[in-house]
């Protein structure tokens, strides 16, 4: 009952901004401008949504580094796959699976990887935030870019000392402690203490996951391929862009990626429906590009996007004997924990 109502709101928010895409859309225009894509464009793009994975897994492997090795080649399948769940399931399950995977794989804690996966999107936050700095220099009269550079900011900066306050002063042992003295005359003082001690090793497993920061090597070859993953994420955008024969300038591809990062921190249905065409809509808004052209390529981008990773996500849980559906019924259950 509870997992049918999430579903149930999770498809309401994906209504609402489904909404906003269709009305006053032009749907035999829209048809139109999708038929003039070149599909001679799509092994290109191909290319460049494997090498942005891939990047992510070079990412990936350098902020798990100090935990456990791994091959880059294994790094990116698995982010990768990753990527694939996290477009057909909700709630970003794609992160999940891959705390989940190498979690069991390598037996180590799945909260302490899981931890390193939240710092790796810290690191996105870090690096869209300069594309959109870039972009708001190159496009600055926008009062709408502006804004949202302003509120990129204060979430860059919220991350980054959150991350590295916790880290390097974390001090759960002793507010847990403090918690548990004042907690022992009340009713149920055994259960909360074994709430708190739960609560306790899951922050300290957590945190453990931010142990990269100690290497400043690492960190710095994570934020170089970081830089590359959103490089040819707005790539992807630029090829599909020549693919239907329009001459945009490159900058809009910054825009349309810091729409999409704010759009996809939205609940929602699988594949962000809604919200993903929403943010392309509003991106290219920017540059007074009508409706049907910013819906056609977002469908056509998204599309690609989700056949490429789904493919190798694919042939990768063949390899590895992993069941789809027993992978998503695992994955559910770690979300409801």
């Amino acid at each position: 009952m509870k997992k049918n109502i999430k579903k149930l709101i999770l498809l309401l928010i994906s209504f609402v901004f489904l909404y906003f895409v269709f009305v006053n859309l032009d749907i035999k225009e829209l048809i139109h401008i999708i038929k003039r894509f070149n599909i001679l464009y799509i092994p290109l793009l191909c290319l460049s949504i494997i090498t942005s994975l891939s990047l992510r897994g070079l990412c990936f492997k350098q902020l798990i580094s100090k935990t456990a090795k791994i091959s880059l080649f294994d790094a990116a399948l698995l982010c990768i796959t990753g990527a694939a769940l996290n477009v057909v399931l909700p709630a970003r399950a794609g992160d999940i699976f891959r705390a989940y995977y190498f979690g069991q794989k390598y037996k180590i804690n799945k909260i302490k990887v899981f931890g390193t996966v939240m710092l790796e999107r810290i690191f996105d936050i870090i690096v869209i935030f300069c594309l959109l700095c870039s972009g708001v220099f190159i496009y600055h009269e926008n009062q709408i870019a502006m804004n949202l550079c302003i509120l990129a900011g204060i979430i860059l900066i919220a991350g980054v000392a959150f991350a590295i306050i916790t880290y390097k002063y974390n001090k759960t042992d002793k507010i847990c402690g403090f918690i548990e003295a004042k907690s022992r005359n009340l009713p149920f003082a055994e259960l909360t203490k074994n709430l708190i001690n739960f609560i306790n090793k899951l922050c300290n497993s957590f945190f453990a996951g931010f142990e990269v920061i100690d290497s400043p090597k690492r960190i710095l070859y994570a934020l170089f391929a970081s830089f590359g993953i959103w490089f040819f994420e707005c790539m992807n955008f630029l090829i599909v862009i020549y693919g239907f024969g329009y001459n945009i300038h490159w900058s809009v591809t910054i825009f349309i990626i810091s729409f999409i990062a704010l759009a996809c921190m939205i609940p929602s249905t699988s594949i962000f429906i809604g919200p993903y065409q929403l943010a392309v809509i509003t991106a290219f808004s920017i540059y007074n590009i009508n409706k049907e052209t910013a819906l056609a390529i977002s469908f056509v981008e998204q599309a690609i996007v989700t056949l490429t990773t789904a493919f190798i996500a694919f042939l990768f849980m063949l390899k590895n004997n992993i069941s789809y559906k027993e992978l998503k019924e695992d994955i559910e259950e770690e979300i409801e924990e």
